[in-house]
């Protein structure tokens, strides 16, 4: 078992995170504020601060969720302390669970706000999904009747 403030490998916080490497790989790419060090090979090595960040970053995803644009919003206008403390608030009130959220949810609804900004456009576009799927199955039908004919 390692020191609380040595370095970890990917492997590792994965396994901590309980989450796949590819994905902290792909969130590395997603949010810049995530610099793990590196070594010879690619190898990755993450510091404390880069672990709290990266639960910081699963928290607002998973628990909150929050979007991936909608994180990088709040990294990019708020800062990465801000997002370190907001997760550290959520633990506080997971730990209390005096209350459900310390949060304004105003605020909240900017960044989640794109997770459904295609709503609109997926209904107006249902009436030609509909007549899509209609066409569809005339077709299908029309080629049934073919090959049943055969």
């Amino acid at each position: 078992m390692k020191k609380d403030g040595a370095f970890k490998t990917i492997s590792e916080v994965a396994t901590e995170l309980n989450i796949q490497q590819h994905v902290l790989r792909f969130w590395e790419k997603k949010f810049s504020a995530i610099k793990p060090m590196t070594r010879g090979g690619g190898r990755r090595y993450y510091r404390p601060e880069d672990i709290v960040l990266l639960k910081s970053i699963q928290n607002l995803l998973y628990s909150e969720m929050y979007t991936i644009s909608g994180v990088q919003r709040l990294l990019k206008e708020n800062g990465k302390s801000y997002v370190l403390n907001k997760y550290a608030d959520d633990m506080e009130d997971d730990d209390s669970k005096d209350s459900k959220n310390n949060h304004d949810i105003g605020d909240s609804n900017i960044y989640r706000s794109d997770l459904f900004d295609d709503q609109n456009l997926i209904n107006e576009n249902t009436k030609d999904f509909n007549q899509f799927i209609s066409n569809s199955i005339l077709e299908l039908e029309a080629l049934q009747n073919i090959l049943r004919a055969q």
